[in-house]
């Protein structure tokens, strides 16, 4: 029996291509939503079967004000509980949020395998991104098996001595190519679409707004289009954004997501999925951000790393890129894969 976990939205847009892979296989499965980032889960909870086990109830009342410390003691709790009371033989964890970091260590302490999704990306950083980089260091000790999605991501886990490890690519394409199936080819615009969320820019959030300010009243040709990320640290900054070609909007659903990224001139984001998934429509991205742990990007002419000096790098994004490419992260199969490697790992 394999448990899938999931708590936040990027966990579940990068792991429903492989429940949909175990399905497709007949792979027996079962899913627990961590309830760690609420707010977040209505956008893409259709993506997934209704979870089998749900930690929400640990979160209601204090949800949106929980400490790193607090959402990993309730999600350990739960999860203890959850392993004593039902039988699995892998739980299958992504990325390196505090959820799969939690579960990790809580099937790690009661003899359950660990499959590690997303595993072997590093900035050797502990503090960029933070608390990331640690969770993901730590789940790498734990795993039993360990998908990287990258060569350099591979040779990463190669170095640190870890066994059981496959270059399988991203499932984040395998997703995106899902969604942009049903799309219709984007017109040119001078849009620019803007996520900022990163917990170590919370300290610069509000140079970071004036920042974008500065860069929409020099250029009035672009429509900055931000969808603000809901937590407080990022929303009580929204008021310095006042130029009339910047567009501040609620989070948009993944499928809207998409079409803006499609739709955009380039991109500007801290985030590590945009990154991603701006390579699959060959968009240049402004990494607002001091180190990634997805060099490919910047490898391949479609990132730079800007750190909070936006504007410095407009005339660089300006300038269109060569003609679409396969993305470095994956061809699509990255889920079918791994579906493969759990049916050999769970005999």
């Amino acid at each position: 029996m394999i448990l899938i976990a999931f708590g936040t939205r990027p966990e579940i847009i990068k792991l429903f291509p492989v429940i949909n892979a175990l399905k497709e296989q007949g792979l027996h499965f079962r899913t627990v939503f961590t309830g760690q980032q609420m707010d977040l889960y209505e956008d893409v909870k259709e993506l997934v079967p209704v979870p089998d086990f749900n930690f929400a109830d640990a979160f209601s009342g204090k949800q949106k004000h929980n400490t790193l410390g607090e959402s990993f003691i309730k999600i350990c709790k739960a999860a203890e509980k959850l392993f004593q009371e039902n039988h699995f033989d892998i739980v299958v964890v992504q990325g390196d949020t505090t959820t799969a970091y939690a579960l990790a260590q809580m099937a790690f302490y009661n003899g359950i395998k660990v499959a590690h999704v997303e595993a072997g990306l590093r900035t050797f950083d502990l503090a960029n991104p933070y608390p990331e980089e640690l969770n993901r260091v730590l789940i790498s000790r734990l795993a039993y098996v360990h998908f990287a999605p990258t060569k350099q991501a591979f040779l990463n886990l190669q170095r640190e001595g870890v066994g059981n490890v496959h270059l399988v690519g991203n499932t984040i394409v395998d997703a995106v190519n899902f969604f942009k199936a049903k799309m219709n080819s984007p017109a040119t615009s001078r849009k620019v679409l803007v996520t900022l969320h990163r917990r170590e820019n919370h300290f610069h959030m509000e140079m970071i707004f004036d920042e974008l300010q500065f860069l929409a009243s020099g250029n009035p040709d672009l429509e900055i289009i931000l969808p603000i990320h809901p937590n407080p640290n990022v929303q009580k900054h929204r008021k310095r954004l006042s130029a009339p070609n910047i567009r501040v909007i609620d989070p948009v659903g993944y499928p809207e997501m998409l079409r803006l990224i499609g739709e955009s001139y380039f991109l500007i984001t801290d985030s590590g999925g945009l990154q991603e998934e701006g390579t699959c429509f060959n968009k240049k991205v402004l990494v607002v951000r001091e180190k990634t742990e997805r060099p490919e990007t910047i490898e391949i002419g479609l990132g730079r790393l800007v750190g909070k000096e936006i504007s410095k790098a407009i005339t660089w994004a300006r300038i269109p890129p060569p003609p679409l490419r396969e993305s470095p992260y994956g061809n699509g199969h990255t889920a079918e894969m791994i579906a493969e490697y759990l049916k050999k790992y769970g005999d």
